[in-house]
């Protein structure tokens, strides 16, 4: 299974003019993954990640998982830099309303998983495809 060796690290450009913000993405883990839901059986994609302002040490921890046939990625946890649980489901957990990820950090997990090897139809809009299954329980 292709992993990512040291953490991937990418800056977001959020808004324009005085309104921009930077944003540092650490990604620490992407895989294929099945589980069970309440809605049974999924196969797709799980990442982990921190997001956190260039103004700002504290970050925040994301887990997504993007399932078969998705067209985006949605979160599945959000914990605070102090751990606190801001929103807290299961791998992926489809029973209640999703949230997803800003564009430009769902363009760094799609590009990540083209490169890793991880999908093979992957993008804005475009349904999920796993390339050959490795998946991870």
């Amino acid at each position: 299974m292709p992993e990512i060796p040291t953490p991937v690290r990418h800056r977001v450009i959020i808004g324009e003019g005085a309104d921009a913000r930077i944003l540092r993405v650490t990604v620490s883990l992407i895989t294929q993954r099945e589980g069970c839901t309440a809605l049974g059986h999924v196969v797709g994609l799980y990442a982990k990640l921190e997001l956190n302002g260039d103004d700002r040490d504290e970050s925040v921890a994301y887990f997504l998982s993007r399932l078969e046939g998705e067209r985006r990625w949605v979160i599945d946890a959000k914990f605070g830099s102090d751990g606190y649980p801001h929103y807290a489901h299961g791998f992926g957990e489809r029973t209640s309303a999703t949230r997803s990820i800003i564009a430009p950090v769902a363009r760094i997990l799609d590009d990540l998983a083209r490169a890793l090897g991880l999908a093979e139809h992957i993008g804005e809009r475009v349904p999920l495809v796993l390339a050959a299954r490795r998946l991870t329980p």
